[in-house]
């Protein structure tokens, strides 16, 4: 006996999970400012209850690793600032980056005072508000 197909809903539901992509809950993500988190995993993303965060969404991480330096809290509020995953623009093109990355957020100011590595145009269209901190 073999195993039985899956239905065609089941293949669709895999098929848009991965064309998704993005980063899913417990994804391990570096620090690309220098607040002195190192390592985190994602433990919320923003309003949903389920599913994926993209480029410029907030989440909420629970720091893994860091520098004897940092005192903030274990459970920070950030901004993805980097992924794996592509990115499509609106002109066309696709930006992928080397890691997945986020930024340490309080009140609507980065935590941080420098930002390491390159940035994606969408943060600036996400998160009016950091616009000035961030370009």
């Amino acid at each position: 006996f073999s195993d039985p197909p899956c239905s065609s809903v089941t293949m669709a539901m895999l098929r848009s999970a991965v064309r998704m992509g993005g980063l899913w809950r417990q994804s391990m993500v570096r620090c690309a400012d220098n607040t002195g988190i190192v390592k985190a995993c994602i433990i919320g993303l923003g309003k949903n209850q389920w599913g994926t965060g993209s480029t410029g969404q907030r989440i909420r991480v629970s720091v893994r690793d860091q520098t004897p330096a940092y005192n903030g809290p274990k459970m920070p509020k950030g901004i993805i600032f980097r992924t794996k995953m592509p990115v499509r623009r609106k002109d066309g093109s696709h930006i992928k980056f080397d890691e997945n990355a986020f930024i340490v957020v309080a009140k609507n100011k980065a935590k941080g005072t420098k930002i390491k590595g390159p940035v994606a145009q969408e943060i600036q269209h996400s998160s009016k508000h950091l616009a000035k901190w961030i370009f």
